[in-house]
């Protein structure tokens, strides 16, 4: 769920953190970052759930520390985004349902078989079957709507900055 993940992120850093400093951007980003990496991975190697490293903790971690070592200053500060906005990727999947992947290698180097991951052509073939799929999205989409509205992104010149700096301003 692309919009799902979208939402979600934006939703709980903005209700948690506000609009301090911060580069939705990166966190955007970072909440489909996931999905892009397992996706391309899923063409080499063949996850029974379609969810496999990228959907561990582990490397989550891994990315965020590299982004705190190996950066300084405000380009840390936008690029710590991606930790965050990945970090909350996995509990919008709810991945602690699937322990098998959520905490790879340590539960072992098998990835879990279920929840799957609910991307497929199916999702448009028997759209009905996948009610709680669209139903994500439909909020994820809502919630985007309500920033482009609150934070006035549908005017040209706003959006641009936004573009430009990631910042939400009043």
């Amino acid at each position: 769920m692309i919009l799902w993940h979208l939402g979600i992120a934006t939703a709980v850093v903005y209700i948690t953190l506000g609009r301090r400093r911060i580069d939705y951007r990166f966190i955007l980003v970072g909440a489909v970052l996931p999905d892009v990496i397992d996706g391309v991975l899923t063409l080499f190697y063949d996850w029974p759930a379609k969810r496999g490293i990228a959907h561990s903790l582990l490397v989550d971690v891994a990315v965020t520390v590299a982004i705190i070592v190996f950066l300084r200053g405000d380009t840390r500060q936008r690029w710590f985004g991606i930790g965050v906005g990945w970090l909350l990727h996995l509990v919008a999947d709810g991945m602690w349902d699937a322990p098998a992947t959520f905490f790879w290698p340590v539960a072992g180097t098998d990835f879990a078989t279920h929840p799957r991951e609910p991307y497929s052509w199916d999702l448009f073939a028997h759209p009905l079957s996948h009610l709680g799929t669209w139903s994500g999205e439909l909020v994820g989409l809502l919630i985007l709507a309500w920033f482009v509205v609150a934070f006035r992104l549908n005017d040209r010149a706003r959006r641009a900055t936004f573009l430009k700096d990631g910042y939400l301003r009043p």
